[in-house]
Parts: structure tokens; C-alpha cells; sequence
């Protein structure tokens, strides 16, 4: 009873921030697999609002483009018009190499992808356990379903998520 109370008034404070905003649509999931360890894991409940500008290090809510219609969390890493290229276990766009402080494990695949207009490469942060565009390929605007904000639950794990500006390092 005391965690359905504290669910409740988790949720009633994310709809007043929200309206505060002036944010209109606040949708809430839970994370269903570990793809996005370290930084969510499975069972956490976050906060996603209506897309609006994607960036790239956004962690984005997304209706699985192949196979079950589940919903995934998945990180921006390429965003429409770039290269993105796996390869020595570091992670390139349009030859630079991107910092990813936020990771615990190296990808341990190689490859290439040219993102057309409209799409997006996305990640999950458990890299070499995760299906994402490394299987899929970019992935249609029109699957993404909205931007994670924060993470409620659990509780003494409540963090905001902001946006992470471009952080492109050495060649």
C-alpha cells in the first residue's frame, strides 16, 4: 500500500512539473530489458515527453521497428545526413570519434551506416547486449515515441535526464 501511495505521488508530481513547463503529453514506461545499463536498468520507471527536436545523446522511447511492436529505450548517436562507423570498439560520426563516458563496455562489433533524412542511429548503452540499429539499421522518426525526461523509480535513483551537448572528440 505505502509503494502504491509513493508510485502516486511520484506520477502527481511529474504531471504538475509537466503542466508547469508547459509540457503537454508526459507518458510513462517501464524499462522491460538491460539493453540501456548502466545508465537504466530493468524495472526502472521513467518519464518521456512528445518528441520535439531530437539531439544526439537523447535517450528516446521507440516502438521496436522489427519484430515484436514492444517498447524499447535506446540512446541518439547518429542523427540524419552523418556516417556512423563501430570499429576498434569506439564509435565514430562523419570520422570523429564520439566521447561516451556513460558506458561500462566497448562495442566488440565493426561497422558502417549512412543515416538518410528522417532516421536515426540508435544505441543501447549495453552495447554488445543490446538490439539496436547495430541489428536494425537506422530507424524511421516515425517509431520514436517520445524523449526520456527523468527517471522516477526507483526512488533514491530519481535523476533528471538533460541533454548532453555534442561532445566529438580526436580523430
Amino acid at each position: 500500500m505505502i509503494k502504491l501511495v509513493r508510485n502516486l505521488i511520484m506520477m502527481g508530481f511529474i504531471f504538475l512539473a509537466g503542466y508547469i513547463f508547459g509540457i503537454k503529453e508526459v507518458r510513462f514506461f517501464e524499462i522491460a530489458s538491460s539493453s540501456m545499463t548502466p545508465t537504466l536498468h530493468e524495472g526502472d520507471k521513467v518519464a518521456a515527453v512528445k518528441k520535439t527536436r531530437l539531439k544526439r545523446y537523447d535517450i528516446v522511447v521507440l516502438t521496436a521497428p522489427k519484430g515484436p511492436r514492444e517498447k524499447l529505450t535506446k540512446r541518439i548517436i547518429g542523427l540524419p545526413g552523418e556516417t556512423v562507423e563501430v570499429k576498434d570498439g569506439k564509435v565514430f560520426i562523419n570520422g570523429e570519434k564520439l566521447k561516451e563516458d556513460y558506458l561500462e563496455e566497448h562495442p566488440r562489433y565493426e561497422l558502417e551506416e549512412e543515416i538518410t533524412g528522417g532516421s536515426y542511429f540508435l544505441l543501447g548503452d549495453n552495447r554488445n547486449e543490446s538490439e539496436d540499429s547495430s541489428v536494425w539499421g537506422p530507424v524511421s522518426e516515425k517509431f520514436i515515441t517520445g524523449r526520456v525526461v527523468c527517471r522516477y523509480w526507483p526512488f533514491r535513483d530519481f535523476k533528471i535526464f538533460t541533454g548532453i551537448s555534442i561532445a566529438v572528440t580526436e580523430r
